[in-house]
């Protein structure tokens, strides 16, 4: 009789289980107050017919490491006055995401992973002839590291020359800096079936002009949220005493977050790609992959003001 009761008792739990993780989440996830607007946004973006245990997973997808991470949600919801914007993922959670996102977005990956914004820790913060010329701080994770849990000196031992400067823990030194969310945001974004990165520059302005959003946003790692590209402002870069045209694409404006210019938004200083003369006005994605940052036509050095047509590869 016992050994009946507890089979029962086990198969009630699973049924349940399997039918609370197919449910719409308007009757699951969406109760709980703190991920109601997530899943409002959700429903709005081009994600709106993948299921939230598809990218969250359940709470058995991982073991006991996904167990404990949502009994303490539950503990939280019923403890503390958690909203929506006291939520946040720490570092190893974006990097989890970011390798769910891998497993739809098999090319964006791989674009990603082949180019320069898959550098790691190690690649940027043990540079010793850049640390010599400015040594590392707390500005450095605004682009290389907005996920990142602690500060600097958690990250490195800073002591002695530049040539003894190294990181605390090696696992930590093969991450990325830059993952799918520093660019992106789960939830909002583009609606279905929008390739905005793949529309040429006049489609991209009529899509604009219609309000949709384009698939970006920067991750504000002080505000521990993103903001959509198009809500960031229009850099104001100056080419000697003149005024750069700067490209009204929003993906422009989320590049030049971290490429970009000196104090006095002088174009081609720090980390400026700014195009000026011939090539003013230009968007990057004219160029440039969005993942890999690699070339996508002929344009060579198009970040040099001097350059002729014929010299730029441009019949």
């Amino acid at each position: 009789m016992i050994i009946a009761i507890a089979v029962a008792g086990f198969l009630t739990i699973a049924i349940s289980y399997v039918a609370w993780n197919r449910m719409d989440p308007d009757f699951t996830c969406a109760l709980c107050h703190e991920i109601r607007p997530s899943c409002v946004s959700w429903k709005n973006s081009v994600h709106t017919d993948i299921s939230c245990t598809q990218c969250h997973g359940t709470a058995l997808s991982d073991g006991f490491t996904s167990l404990s991470e949502k009994a303490r949600m539950v503990y939280v919801h019923f403890t503390r006055k958690k909203t929506n914007e006291d939520l946040y993922l720490n570092e190893s959670q974006a990097m989890a995401m970011a390798d769910k996102c891998a497993e739809c977005h098999k090319a964006e990956y791989t674009a990603w992973k082949s180019g320069a914004h898959s550098t790691t820790y190690r690649d940027i913060f043990m540079d010793v002839d850049h640390n010599k010329m400015e040594k590392p701080y707390w500005d450095c994770f605004r682009c290389h590291g907005a996920h990142y849990d602690g500060n600097i000196h958690d990250l490195m031992s800073l002591e002695g020359d530049a040539t003894a400067w190294e990181i605390r823990d090696g696992k930590q030194a093969g991450r990325p800096t830059i993952t799918c969310l520093t660019c992106h945001q789960m939830h909002g974004g583009q609606g279905k079936r929008i390739e905005y990165a793949s529309l040429d520059k006049e489609s991209r302005d009529k899509l604009m002009q219609k309000t949709e959003r384009p698939a970006t946003a920067l991750y504000l790692r002080a505000e521990k949220r993103h903001l959509p590209s198009d809500k960031l402002l229009k850099p104001t870069i100056y080419d000697g005493d003149s005024l750069v045209k700067v490209s009204d694409d929003p993906n422009t404006w989320l590049c030049m977050q971290c490429h970009s210019p000196n104090g006095r938004r002088e174009a081609g200083t720090e980390d400026d790609k700014t195009p000026t003369g011939l090539y003013e006005g230009m968007s990057c994605l004219d160029c440039h992959n969005p993942h890999s940052n690699g070339l996508k036509n002929n344009y060579r050095n198009v970040h040099n003001s001097n350059l002729s047509v014929q010299q730029a590869g441009i019949n």
